[in-house]
């Protein structure tokens, strides 16, 4: 789904939203800082699987990992637990490190990372 960036209000998050203006209807407007509202919106609608890749735009701090803009992906699945969420993200990250390198054991600076693990294992590791 492809959702508003222009909110009336700001929500979905406690970060700093910038402020618009659009002219024709006089009105000041938030470019969001989040996709979760109008997401759990269609879910309540009945749409039971939804998700959206977009922009989100936070007036704050900037670092090497804070930017005021970037690429989001947001999904929610109705009727579902943390489990099955969390099933689902390991297949979608292991297949596109699969398809888009070849194969699931990668090297990022120095040190070799396993993708074809599974969450728990990957989680008793770094403990």
């Amino acid at each position: 789904m492809e959702t508003g960036v222009l909110e009336a209000l700001a929500g979905g998050a406690e970060a700093e939203p910038f402020i618009t203006h659009h002219n024709v209807l006089d009105t000041n407007f938030y470019l969001r800082i989040s996709l979760e509202l109008q997401l759990k919106k269609l879910i309540a609608g009945g749409f039971e699987k939804i998700f959206e890749i977009g922009r989100v735009f936070r007036n704050e701090g900037i670092d090497r990992e804070h930017l005021q803009d970037f690429t989001f992906m947001e999904f929610y699945w109705a009727y579902h637990n943390y489990e099955d969420l969390t099933n689902l993200l390991e297949r979608m990250y292991k297949g596109i490190v699969k398809k888009t390198i070849g194969t699931l054991v990668t090297t990022w600076q120095g040190k070799k990372i396993n993708w074809g693990k599974s969450a728990a294992a990957g989680l008793c590791d770094a403990l």
